[in-house]
């Protein structure tokens, strides 16, 4: 059998540009934050992100830019946090960076 665990740089090395990518997680819980700083230290351009309630995780690329659409139904950091910093930052203003597709 094949062995299915690798290191995280391994993991961020198969992700290229305009992937899509499931973010695990809800909202500030079960995120793969790890995994998101470390794509953040790649030159990935055109990201997509898909989740239920995307959280920290998915912001974290949407922050930087890495990432242009999500796809979600909620998109926020739980009560204590409010929405998103980093989807609001991508998705505000005259000339938004990123894409949002609320409910897909």
């Amino acid at each position: 059998m094949r062995e299915k665990l690798m290191s995280l740089a391994q993991a961020t090395d198969l992700i290229k540009d305009g992937m899509l990518l499931g973010i695990g997680g809800n909202g500030m819980h079960r995120n793969p934050v790890l995994f998101s700083l470390a794509l953040t230290q790649k030159p990935l351009e055109e990201l997509k992100i898909c989740g239920a309630a995307p959280g920290i995780g998915a912001d974290i690329l949407l922050s930087t830019f890495q990432a242009d659409t999500a796809y979600f139904g909620f998109f926020g950091l739980e009560n204590e946090a409010g929405l998103a910093p980093g989807m609001r930052k991508a998705m505000e203003g005259p000339e938004p960076k990123a894409k949002a597709m609320e409910g897909s």
